[in-house]
């Protein structure tokens, strides 16, 4: 955001925004029901990918348990270390060979 100011009047003279913010600032509500959308769809995949292994760290399993764990955590960890601009982007954690 960019602003403007006379000197003598201290008064704004012109104010810029990208169209992001001016989004923001009409209609913040529906901005953030996007991102919850988005972050939703994240949370979903990684569920199901935790669920989908929980059976490696069964008790007698015969597989590497200490790789399938820090793949789990990885997963677990997603959301903090999200750093993608688009969903499409996200670096998933590869699964361990069985």
């Amino acid at each position: 955001m960019g602003l403007t100011t006379n000197e003598a009047t201290e008064l704004v003279k012109a104010l810029t925004l990208r169209v992001e913010e001016l989004e923001a600032l009409l209609n913040p509500v529906a901005i953030l029901a996007q991102e919850d959308t988005s972050w939703r769809v994240v949370r979903q995949k990684r569920d199901a990918l935790l669920r989908s292994t929980d059976w490696v760290m069964t008790p007698g399993s015969t597989i590497d348990q200490a790789a399938w764990a820090a793949y789990r955590q990885a997963l677990r960890d997603l959301p903090q270390t999200y750093q993608a601009a688009r969903l499409e982007d996200i670096s998933w954690p590869v699964q361990p060979s069985l």
